[in-house]
This record gives structure tokens, C-alpha cells and sequence, in this order.
């Protein structure tokens, strides 16, 4: 997964390369964020260079911590890439935010997303979702929760303490998703889909908008 993150990871570095850690925390705040906080300037970004129409389709949260944040000043260890859509081009285009500076066009694709999802009938389901990111968005009007509330939901669940327990090393990514995009009956709703991954199994959970979970893992 590092390779897809070299583009992004060397126009970072150099942002923060004449700066001291220390300097950049006290004048430009924590660099720890969730997946809705820099979601603004996201967008703000993606109407200025993609698309004037640019609609949020879907957050993407690589090696997220237990809370459901990443650190920007880590951007090779964990990110949140964020997936825009066009319905002028019939596009995606993916950004990631960048600390003290604007977001930036992330190499990162669908592939490389589905490639750390193990279970197949999972992988499978989230295929079949990203193959209609192009055409549908995230409804501006849709509620959903921010990543802390929803690991903080998922983390008394019996499956998930047992996975983690016996998966100590065990990953978090995440991906919130239009609910139409898994269930065409659902629509002005964005779901969110939890993937608790080891080297050789995963634990995959969708959490629909109104609280519900449902295992999409098979194993």
C-alpha cells in the first residue's frame, strides 16, 4: 500500500521539510483529525481543479487508530483519501489533505482500496459499490456519523472484541459510501463500511445510517 501513497508522501514531505514538528503543531493546530474535519477544504479544492459540480462520494480511511483518526504528518503510515464526483465528466478524482497546505490529488485508486479488504464476499459487495461511485454522490442533505462515533459503536460488539483479540495486530480501515450504492432501495443516506484486517483474515461490518450493523465478511 506504501507504493500508491509515494506521489502524495513526497509533495507532503516537502511541505513540512523546513519546519520543526514542534513549530508546525503550535501554529497550525493538531494535525490528528476524522474523517469529517477536513472535508471543507476538500471539497473546496475539488470545485476549484476537478469539477465546478464536484459532489463527496465516498471517504476512504487507510490504518485508521481505534478513535478514527489519522495524523497528517504520518502520510505514510495512515491516511484519509476522499472521492469526488462529477456528473458533467461522469469522473472520480481522489484527494487527500495535506497539513499547512491545500489537499492534493491522491494516487491512490479503487484497486488499491479493495486490495486490503481479504474477505472475498466483502470485497465483492464494495466492488460492486465503487463501480457506481462514477454516476452517484453523497446526498448533501445525508446525516451520517463522523469515524470516532462509529468505531465507538462497533467496538462493544461481540465479533469485533473477539476479532481484535485474536488479531492483536490487527488494522482499521474504513469507507462511508452513498447507502444507494449497496442497497438501491436506500437513497439521502451515506453508509459506513468497517474492515478489521490481520495479514491473513478480516472482519468486514456495515453500519447502515440509522444504526443497524450487518457482517459482510464470510469467514
Amino acid at each position: 500500500m506504501k507504493k500508491q501513497f509515494t506521489a502524495a508522501l513526497f509533495t507532503i514531505l516537502l511541505v513540512f521539510s523546513s519546519c520543526k514538528k514542534e513549530d508546525l503543531i503550535s501554529e497550525f493546530g493538531n494535525s490528528v483529525i476524522t474523517a469529517k474535519e477536513k472535508l471543507g477544504e476538500v471539497m473546496n479544492k475539488a470545485k476549484s481543479d476537478f469539477s465546478a459540480d464536484a459532489q463527496l462520494t465516498a471517504i476512504y480511511g487507510w490504518n485508521v487508530n481505534t478513535q478514527g483518526e489519522i495524523d497528517l504528518q504520518k502520510p505514510n503510515e495512515n491516511a484519509y483519501v476522499y472521492v469526488v464526483q462529477s456528473d458533467l465528466l461522469q469522473e472520480n478524482e481522489f484527494y487527500v489533505p495535506v497539513y499547512d497546505a491545500s489537499p492534493i490529488k491522491s494516487p491512490v485508486s479503487f484497486n488499491d482500496m479493495l486490495s486490503l479488504i481479504k474477505n472475498n464476499n466483502a470485497r465483492e459487495v464494495m466492488g460492486n459499490a465503487f463501480n457506481l461511485l462514477s454516476t452517484i454522490h453523497i446526498d448533501a442533505s445525508a446525516g451520517y456519523s463522523d469515524s470516532p462515533q462509529v468505531l465507538d459503536a462497533l467496538s462493544s460488539r461481540n465479533d469485533v472484541t473477539t476479532f481484535r483479540a485474536t488479531n492483536p495486530g490487527a488494522k482499521i480501515d474504513m469507507f462511508l459510501v452513498p447507502s444507494k450504492s449497496i442497497d438501491s432501495t436506500l437513497s439521502k443516506a451515506a453508509n459506513w463500511i468497517v474492515n478489521f484486517y490481520s495479514d491473513t483474515s478480516s472482519l468486514v461490518l456495515w453500519q447502515r445510517s440509522n444504526g443497524d450493523v450487518t457482517v459482510l465478511s464470510d469467514d
